[in-house]
């Protein structure tokens, strides 16, 4: 009976024990798969971070040892069963190639993938080859992510060294980037819009320029290096055929003698358009070149001088617009004047000047308004006007079909102005170019690549 009870204590004992052991081997068994799938997923936040969507790039290790750079350390490895040149079965790996990639910047932080690369041998032929990747071109240590943002970065308005810099690249890296996106967005040449818009701008050095858009679109149509006919006209005839050239019935253009001769050669049914900004431009630079005549007959110590050297705005701006009820300060004249009391005050001081400054504002009214009949009207009226006006309303006479011709649409050379506001920018934030090829990809870069802008993301 003793026994018994000792022979069921013991084989208890002995069941406890078990179960304790067998409790602690499940645990020692389950720490190893616990540390691999945190190692696992450790690489996938890695690979999200940087990424690197590449499944064969495994075994991620970061270093911050310097404050150069961060360094970030991986394995390419995957199994190639035929050789790619003879197509026998037997290839076997043969070691690595350790190689630097330049990546984007973590943090502001300079990144580079140092990735060990699988070599493989073929026994038959002996041909060796490099794992490949989709991070980066073979052959190549600067990452396809990079060049994506060297490319987003073009159409923007910033100079290469900036770019450079930002990507830890070399500017001449951004400067082949900039050739090879610069021959993808080239004009296709399919047809041409029914208004054009020509004008001339300053391109590299000294060098003046043609450029045409479409007048409604505002797209860009051609930008040649030169502005001489002859090259105008080559490459209209060269890119477009008759058909096309036909569809243009309407080109805006300023009074420059030059285009007009060529223009009805290139386009057949055009009528020009003349330029209402032009026109304006050209009436009251008449009226103030009146004005400075005027200004020193006096002085520079009277009343008279200073009535018309400080105060030049008021003479330019429209009758109509003149403050004529409340009085401001003149500090030059020291004495309280209403705007349309101060301007009558200087145009009395010469008939001449107040003849001039009358005609030039009703016919500037007139072309503002698009109004011929206005227009004719006000050339009859004209007399006594100075001889800077003078020489200007010949101007208006002899090209009076082109004024015509704009009172009859709504087209301008104002878009083509701003373009060519565009382009300065372009040059100043380049400090200039000296290479017309690189000037004009970035031109089309900028125009023809449009990014969505966004604002920041908060949440």
């Amino acid at each position: 009976m003793i026994f018994g009870v000792d022979g069921e204590l013991h084989r208890r004992h002995f069941c406890i024990k078990k179960r304790h052991i067998t409790s602690v081997l499940q645990s020692s068994r389950r720490k190893p798969i616990e540390s691999e799938e945190n190692d696992m997923s450790q690489e996938q936040f890695t690979r999200k971070l940087l990424q690197i969507k590449d499944q064969n790039i495994n075994n991620f290790k970061v270093l911050d040892e310097s404050r150069d750079a961060l360094r970030i350390y991986a394995d390419l490895s995957y199994t190639l069963s035929v050789c790619p040149r003879c197509g026998k079965h037997e290839v076997v790996k043969n070691g690595y190639k350790t190689v630097n990639i330049r990546i984007p910047n973590v943090s502001e932080r300079v990144a580079i993938l140092i990735l060990r690369k699988q070599r493989f041998l073929c026994k038959q032929c002996g041909h060796t080859q490099i794992a490949k990747t989709t991070v980066v071109e073979p052959q190549h240590q600067i990452s396809r992510n990079i060049l994506h943002g060297i490319t987003s970065s073009l159409t923007e308005d910033r100079t290469m060294t900036s770019i450079a810099s930002q990507y830890n690249v070399s500017t001449n890296t951004v400067s082949r980037q900039l050739v090879a996106l610069g021959k993808q967005t080239q004009p296709a040449y399919n047809g041409l819009p029914t208004a054009l818009c020509i004008d001339e701008f300053r391109s590299t050095g000294n060098q003046m320029s043609f450029i045409a858009i479409d007048a409604q679109k505002h797209d860009l149509v051609a930008i040649l290096p030169g502005r001489k006919n002859k090259e105008i006209k080559e490459f209209f005839l060269n890119h477009y055929d008759l058909k096309n050239r036909k569809k243009v019935t309407q080109v805006v253009m300023d009074f420059n003698a030059q285009y007009q001769s060529v223009i009805h050669e290139i386009f057949p049914n055009a009528n020009i358009v003349a330029d209402n900004f032009h026109l304006v431009q050209m009436g009251l630079r008449s009226l103030n070149q009146t004005r400075v005549q005027v200004m020193k007959r006096f002085p520079k110590d009277t009343p008279e001088y200073r009535i018309l050297k400080y105060y030049w705005r008021l003479y330019l701006m429209s009758y109509k617009d003149l403050e004529k009820s409340k009085t401001q300060w003149f500090s030059h004249l020291k004495d309280h004047y209403t705007q349309e009391q101060l301007v009558l005050k200087g145009i009395g001081l010469s008939e001449m000047f107040t003849s001039t400054y009358f005609s030039s504002h009703t016919i500037i009214e007139a072309i503002r308004n698009r109004d011929y009949i206005a227009f004719v009207k006000a050339l009859g009226e004209v007399e006594n006007v100075s001889p800077q006006l003078l020489t200007t309303l010949k101007t208006f006479i002899h090209k009076k079909q082109f004024i015509k011709n704009m009172t009859n649409c709504l087209l301008s050379n104002g878009p083509v102005e701003g373009v060519n506001r565009k382009f300065k920018q372009i040059k100043r934030t380049a400090y200039g170019y000296r290479n017309w090829t690189n000037f004009h990809y970035r031109i089309q870069i900028e125009f023809n690549i449009r990014v969505q802008k966004r604002g920041p993301i908060r949440k």
